[in-house]
């Protein structure tokens, strides 16, 4: 895996780990815990601006070539069929169209 995938996954892993433990200390303290939150906010934006830049150059220059694996990430688009949430997690799916980019390599 190539730095600039495991960057994406990184980020995405750190942001969902940031939203985790600002959702356990608001349900143990009851008070709005803002310091995780905006970390939170601050990963998820460069989860998406790696991702774009990534998709970007992947048109431009076919690099990275393991682009594709980025498409599991995908899957939690389906947080979205979960009673309660909102349409917005249907972007994720998008997600899934870097599958197509696996034949360029």
């Amino acid at each position: 895996m190539t730095k600039k995938i495991q960057l994406i996954y990184a980020s995405f892993i750190a942001s969902m780990l940031s939203v985790l433990v600002h959702n356990i200390l608001l349900s143990m303290m009851d008070v709005r815990e803002w310091f995780f939150f905006g970390l939170a906010i601050l990963l998820l934006m460069a989860f998406f601006i790696v991702l774009l830049y990534s998709i970007m150059e992947f048109i431009i220059t076919k690099e990275p070539a393991d682009l594709w694996k980025v498409g599991f990430l995908g899957l939690f688009g389906l947080i979205a069929l979960v009673p309660g949430f909102g349409p917005s997690f249907f972007g994720f799916f998008a997600l899934f169209g870097l599958f197509g980019t696996r034949e360029y390599f």
